[in-house]
C-alpha cells in the first residue's frame, strides 16, 4: 500500500498546484491582483537498510506543496481618468478598514459611499491622515478619509494686494483740472447761482459769475473761456474746468443750481491727463467682493501720487470715492520705485466708516515688491499698464472636485478657485509581505510571519509613490501560467499513471505460500 500513497501525493500536490494557476488565470484582469507558484517539497523517507558501506537505503514516501511564494512584483499601469482611481507605483499597501477589522490591498479602484467616505470596491474605508483647515497632521493616526462634494470652505478677507505695472514716465505734468458732475449740459440755471475760484499759485487770476435768467451751463462755459485765465468744457454732465498755467484750482463758491429742481451741482474734483488708474477686486470677510481703484497721477518727474478709493455705495453713501489710503511715488532715473521702500500697509475705511453690508473694515497691505525685492512697479517710458493683480482674498466655495497627488495628498478643487488639502493617504509596508494572509476581494491581513505594518506618508521611508487617475493591473504573465499549466498537468497524468500501474499489480498479483501441498 505504501507504494501507491507515492503517486497518490504526487496527484493530490498536483491538483493543488493545477488549483493555483487557474486561480492566477482567473484573476488575470483583477486589478492589483498578485499571482502565486506552488512550491513542491518531497515526504519524509523510510530506511529500507543499509549497503556494504554502511550507506541507507532509503525510499522516498512522495511530495506535497511545501508552500506557496506571492508574487509581489508591480503590475501594469492602466490610466482610467477618474479622480478617485490611484495606483501604487513601488512598495506599499493601502491601509483600509472593513467593520474594525484592518486590512490591506494594492486595488486603488476607488470611489466615495453615501457617507463621503472614501472605499475599495468592497466598501472597505481607505485610511489616512485627516486635514484642518487646508493642514494635513500626519504625526497623529490614521482615520477614514472623508471627503465631502459640496462641502463649503468659509470665506477670506483680502488682506495683501500685488500690481504688476507700468507708470508712462512721458505721460507729462497737465494742466490741473477740476471736474464737476451733476447737472445736464442744457438745463437751465437758477437766477443768482455763483461760481467763483482762482488759481491756487496766483490768487490773482480769479473768475467769479453770477448766473442771469435764462442761463444754461453752456453759458458759464462761455464765460469761464473768456476769461483767459481758465477753459471750460462740457463732458457729458461734467463741466470741466482747467487753469492755463497748470496749478491747482481753488473754488471759493459753487452753487450751481438747476432752476426747476433746485438740485446743486456736486462738488469738484482734480483730475489729470498724466493719470493712470487701475481697478482690483478685493473681498471682505463675509466674501463679498468690492472693486478697489488705484489712482495714479504724475506731480513732477519721476513722482506720482496715488489714491485708492472705493465706491461711496459700498459703505452705504452717494457722492464722490471713499479714499482708503494716499501717498507718493518716487522713482529713480532708471524707472526704478526707490519710496516707499517696503509694502503700504494699513488701507482701510475712514474712522466711523463702515461696508454696507455689515462685513468688518476692509484692512489690506499693497505689496510694493516681489518675494525676491524687485519692485512690481516701474515708471519707464510707454504706456501706463498693468500686467497682473494679484490679492489673497476670496468668497464662500463649495468643493466641486479632487485629485491625488504623488504623495497622496488629496486636493480638493472649490468653486471659488481654492484649491486645499482635504487629506493624504496612509501606505503600509511589512518586514516579510510573503507572510501576509490572503482573504479575498484584493485584500492582505497581517500575520505573525508578516510581521507588523510600518504605516507612512507615500515616496517616505521606502514607501511607493501614487499616481492619480490610474490602477495596477494583475501582474499574471498568460504565457508563463500557459507553460506552468502543461507542466502540471504532465505532472498529474504521470503520477496518475504511475498509480494505475501500481494498482494493477497489487490487484492482479497472488501469493503462492504452498499450504494444502
Amino acid at each position: 500500500m505504501g507504494s501507491l500513497s507515492i503517486p497518490l501525493s504526487g496527484l493530490l500536490a498536483s491538483q493543488e498546484d493545477l488549483g493555483i494557476i487557474s486561480n492566477n488565470l482567473a484573476n488575470l484582469n483583477t486589478t492589483g491582483f498578485k499571482g502565486s507558484t506552488a512550491n513542491f517539497s518531497d515526504l519524509f523517507y523510510g530506511q529500507l537498510g543499509t549497503d556494504g558501506a554502511g550507506n541507507a537505503i532509503q525510499e522516498g514516501m512522495g511530495t506535497q506543496i511545501g508552500s506557496t511564494s506571492i508574487n509581489f512584483t508591480e503590475g501594469s499601469t492602466e490610466d482610467t481618468g477618474v479622480d478617485s482611481n490611484v495606483m501604487i507605483q513601488g512598495n506599499g499597501f493601502l491601509q483600509v478598514q472593513n467593520n474594525g477589522q484592518t486590512l490591506y490591498t494594492r486595488d486603488g479602484d476607488l470611489s466615495l459611499n453615501s457617507s463621503g467616505n472614501l472605499v475599495t470596491p468592497d466598501g472597505s474605508e481607505v485610511m489616512g491622515f485627516p486635514a484642518t483647515d487646508g493642514v494635513v497632521n500626519a504625526s497623529g493616526s490614521t482615520q477614514p478619509l472623508l471627503i465631502n462634494i459640496g462641502q463649503t470652505t468659509p470665506p477670506e478677507a483680502t488682506a495683501n494686494v500685488s500690481l504688476t505695472m507700468n507708470l508712462n514716465a512721458n505721460a507729462g505734468i497737465p494742466a490741473s483740472q477740476q471736474t464737476g458732475t451733476g447737472i445736464d449740459a442744457g438745463t437751465t440755471l437758477a437766477t443768482g447761482s455763483v461760481l467763483s475760484f482762482s488759481d491756487g499759485a496766483n490768487p490773482a487770476d480769479t473768475f467769479s459769475y453770477t448766473t442771469q435768467a435764462g442761463d444754461t451751463l453752456q453759458t458759464v462755459v462761455d464765460q469761464i473761456n473768456a476769461s483767459g485765465n481758465f477753459t471750460a468744457e462740457l463732458s457729458g454732465n461734467s463741466l470741466v474746468i482747467t487753469a492755463s498755467n497748470g496749478t491747482a484750482i481753488s473754488f471759493t463758491k459753487n452753487n450751481l443750481t438747476d432752476a426747476a429742481t433746485g438740485a446743486e451741482s456736486e462738488s469738484f474734483a482734480s483730475s489729470a491727463q498724466g493719470s493712470y488708474s487701475t481697478p482690483v477686486t478685493v473681498y471682505d470677510s463675509l466674501g463679498n467682493s468690492h472693486v478697489v481703484e488705484f489712482n495714479f497721477t504724475q506731480t513732477a518727474a519721476n513722482t506720482w501720487s496715488y489714491q485708492i478709493t472705493l465706491p461711496a455705495a459700498d459703505v452705504g453713501k452717494s457722492g464722490n470715492p471713499v479714499v482708503l489710503g494716499s501717498g507718493t511715488l518716487t522713482f529713480s532715473g532708471s524707472g526704478v520705485l526707490t519710496s516707499p521702500s517696503s509694502s503700504v500697509a494699513g488701507i482701510t475705511l475712514p474712522s466711523g466708516t463702515n461696508l454696507a453690508d455689515g462685513a468688518k473694515a476692509l484692512d489690506f497691505s499693497w505689496n510694493l515688491f516681489s518675494s525676491s525685492n524687485a519692485p512690481l512697479v516701474t515708471q519707464v517710458a510707454g504706456a501706463s499698464s498693468t500686467s497682473s493683480t494679484q490679492q489673497d482674498g476670496y468668497a464662500a466655495g463649495t468643493l466641486q472636485t479632487f485629485s491625488i497627488e504623488q504623495d497622496g495628498t488629496i486636493q480638493g478643487s472649490f468653486s471659488n478657485g481654492q484649491v486645499s488639502a482635504l487629506g493624504q493617504i496612509a501606505l503600509a509596508t511589512f518586514p516579510n509581505e510573503e507572510g501576509l494572509l490572503e482573504t479575498g476581494n484584493g485584500n492582505f491581513e497581517s500575520s505573525l510571519a508578516s510581521g507588523l505594518p510600518s504605516v507612512g506618508i507615500p515616496g517616505t521611508d521606502g514607501l511607493g509613490t501614487l499616481e492619480g487617475g490610474a490602477l495596477e493591473g494583475s501582474n499574471v504573465d498568460i504565457s508563463t501560467e500557459f507553460s506552468n499549466l502543461i507542466l502540471a498537468q504532465q505532472g498529474y497524468e504521470a503520477n496518475a499513471r504511475a498509480f494505475n500501474i501500481e494498482s494493477d499489480i497489487f490487484t492482479n498479483s497472488t501469493i503462492d505460500l504452498g499450504i494444502g501441498q
